[in-house]
């Protein structure tokens, strides 16, 4: 299954806790998980932490979002 993201795009986590909810930036696209879906490699734009996250736990970012709680 191809990548949805790519490298350099903003996203929003939505499986996380509330203290790592912020935007992310995609800084590597992984391979696949036991189930097929596609990983990604995430930066916190403003505290610099990384995650990785399954492409179903996450969504693209657009003006006016902010992180979820």
């Amino acid at each position: 299954m191809p990548h949805r993201y790519r490298v350099g795009q903003t996203v929003l986590p939505t499986a996380y806790v509330r203290e790592l909810a912020a935007v992310y930036e995609v800084v590597r696209l992984l391979p696949e998980d036991m189930t097929s879906e596609p990983q990604y490699r995430l930066r916190s734009t403003t505290r610099g932490v990384e995650i990785v996250s399954r492409e179903c736990e996450v969504r693209p970012f657009r003006a006016g979002d902010g992180p979820q709680a």
